[in-house]
């Protein structure tokens, strides 16, 4: 039986989805929970390699992705998965992923979620940039004040967390990873891998972009609804955001690859 739900919203990207499934690590069955977000034409589930089971779940109407994953996750939880892990269409699970997320929450009992370091692509496969996550809980809950120390196509968590926190909230469009993130490293220990675990398309026209504004947005409000007052992180989150209400995204995107270059990572 699979122990480990993968679930991957997608809505009008039957291209992408297919590429993603074709490359998923067999090291681990999966049982990967495909919800259609009213795509037009339907998206269709191609064979998946063994040894993983796949389900299509469909909605009529597009409803946004915040609907999509939770409708999933109601599906997951009905199931008896004890552990759900997420990707996005069009991304790359690396080899060794499910697995090493999958030991990480075995050996630790006390930790909820788990995430990995994440290398973004373009639709040729050329590196963008990198993005370095912290690692240990203690830096994690520090620095969540200050921004998303998970990137939502690299996690895996406990689905008893979820019944104990409940799901995503619809209330921070663009956020909801954030939000829900957020809330699982107030109550619970998380880590990160150190290594690169996904591969993410940089898609120009994604969520991240055409809706930028509105993310800053919510992401504020996130912010605020986490504030603590004497912490620096949560100052230093919102001057930040503040900013980037005002910075251009191509300027964004030159700095995080300058900032990553003196790291070492390129």
């Amino acid at each position: 039986m699979c122990r480990v739900a993968l679930l991957i919203p997608v809505y009008n990207d039957q291209k992408g989805l297919e590429f993603s499934l074709s490359t998923l690590p067999t090291e681990i069955p999966l049982g990967v929970v495909v919800v259609d977000d009213g795509s037009q034409p339907p998206i269709t589930l191609p064979e998946l390699p063994f040894p993983h089971q796949g389900y299509l779940l469909r909605l009529e109407q597009n409803q946004g992705i915040e609907h999509a994953l939770n409708h999933g996750l109601e599906w997951i939880l009905t199931r008896g998965y004890e552990y759900v892990a997420r990707l996005d269409a069009g991304d790359i699970a690396l080899p060794g992923r499910f697995l090493a997320q999958l030991r990480f929450l075995e050996e630790h009992p006390d930790y909820a979620l788990v995430g990995g370091q994440v290398r973004f692509v373009d639709g040729e496969g050329r590196e963008v940039f990198r993005e370095r996550f912290p690692e240990t809980h203690e830096e994690i809950r520090r620095t969540m004040h200050a921004r998303n120390c998970f990137i939502h196509p690299a996690v895996m968590l406990r689905t008893s967390v979820l019944r104990a926190v409940g799901l995503y909230s619809e209330h921070f469009k663009a956020v909801e990873d954030y939000e829900l993130f957020f809330r699982i490293a107030k109550s619970y220990k998380t880590a990160n891998l150190d290594y690169v675990v996904v591969e993410v398309y940089w898609n120009p026209k994604g969520i991240s972009l055409t809706k930028r504004r509105k993310q800053v947005w919510n992401r504020l409000r996130v912010m605020m609804r986490f504030f603590e007052l004497r912490r620096k992180e949560s100052w230093l989150g919102l001057l930040k955001n503040l900013l980037l209400l005002v910075i251009p995204v191509p300027w964004v995107q030159a700095l995080k690859r300058r900032l990553e270059s003196r790291r070492g990572w390129l």
